[in-house]
């Protein structure tokens, strides 16, 4: 089982990755990192975690997409406040919000319907927040792991799955089944990080099966060909380099020069057609993971330039954008840039000395 990192390896990593970045990158905030005040903050990560705490709503405790409570939304949130090391009063808050609606989250409020990816998530909180992941919250799902090894095709009791399907965390839903390699890495990481077993030998040789032969993981699994995705490869690389032996860290290696490969020249990574700080976040994860610190600190960099400080509104200041052109939801770009800002890996990420307050950009 992975260790979870200490608040003084959280430091040493975001001092080394800001010193790395000090000659590239146009200063936005004050390049070294440093705690102004109990309130204020000229550190990167922080500045964008207290932005990010401050978009969740005041009445639930979630961010509110179109529809209502967006709750993976929410739970990104979470473990980007985990990851910076601040906002613990927000992220609580929000936690237990998760913890009230698990059947919301896990199954549309439905009974019937159980998708696997929503449990992973969940279980990677509970363990970043340090709640019990075997009784999260009061509903009849409140056994998260329970539920998830249950939904893993190949065991005993769940409903037949396809037999190459063997080691899958897969959907039990009337809709159909929208489990990817995005949810098999963070089912296998989640288990790692939460049970003294870990997530079974089948799960991770599923996940190692996904890839690709130039290295990479395509986001749809069990489908004809092999389209990389970045996005999937940075979870991928995460969660195999925490779980399953030598043949997983092999395939994490090789994932990783595949990303390191894939990599423009200013540090970014290509998603969804454009260049964007979600992507390039993620992959500075995994670059990070399999110990390609270099890549990663030029990928932070990327991610750093589209990140709004002093020259812009207050109510503003330590947000990331999407892109250049800001085209996209800055909430959840700036929910995956934090944890590459603060240096930290989803196999990190815990609360343990974190503050309790959102700090905001000190001018």
């Amino acid at each position: 089982m992975s260790i979870i990192s200490s608040p003084t390896r959280r430091s040493s990593r975001r001092l080394l990755a800001a010193a790395a970045t000090l000659l590239v990158v146009p200063p936005l905030l004050v390049a070294v990192p440093a705690v102004a005040s109990a309130a204020t903050t000229t550190d990167r990560a922080d500045a964008a975690a207290g932005w990010l705490g401050r978009q969740l709503s005041s009445k639930s405790d979630t961010v509110e997409g179109q529809f209502g409570p967006d709750y993976g939304l929410t739970a990104d949130v979470v473990l980007a406040l985990d990851s910076a090391g601040v906002g613990q009063a927000a992220a609580s808050r929000a936690t237990k919000a998760l913890q009230a609606h698990v059947v919301d989250y896990t199954g549309f409020g439905d009974p019937n319907e159980f998708f696997a990816g929503s449990f992973a998530k969940l279980i990677n909180v509970a363990v970043a927040q340090g709640a019990n992941p075997r009784s999260f919250g009061s509903s009849a799902r409140r056994d998260l792991v329970g539920q998830l090894r249950y939904l893993e095709c190949g065991k005993g009791g769940r409903p037949a799955c396809a037999p190459s399907d063997a080691g899958r965390y897969s959907d039990l839903s009337a809709f159909g089944d929208f489990s990817n390699t995005i949810t098999q890495s963070l089912a296998v990481l989640g288990l790692e990080r939460a049970t003294k077993p870990g997530p079974s030998v089948a799960s991770v040789v599923y996940l190692r099966a996904q890839q690709c032969s130039n290295g990479a993981f395509p986001l749809e699994i069990s489908t004809a060909g092999c389209k990389p995705s970045v996005d999937a490869t940075a979870f991928a690389v995460q969660a195999l380099s925490e779980a399953g032996g030598k043949k997983a860290k092999a395939a994490s290696t090789k994932a990783g020069a595949w990303l390191k490969r894939t990599q423009h020249g200013n540090g970014s990574f290509t998603g969804n057609g454009t260049r964007n700080a979600n992507t390039t976040g993620l992959a500075a994860q995994a670059l990070r993971a399999v110990g390609r610190d270099k890549a990663a600190d030029e990928a932070m960099s990327f991610v750093r330039s589209l990140q709004l400080g002093c020259g812009t509104k207050p109510v503003n200041r330590g947000k990331v954008r999407y892109d250049k052109a800001n085209s996209g939801d800055a909430v959840r770009a700036t929910a995956q840039a934090v944890p590459a800002l603060a240096g930290q890996t989803l196999a990190e990420v815990s609360k343990k000395g974190a503050r309790r307050a959102l700090p905001t950009l000190a001018c």
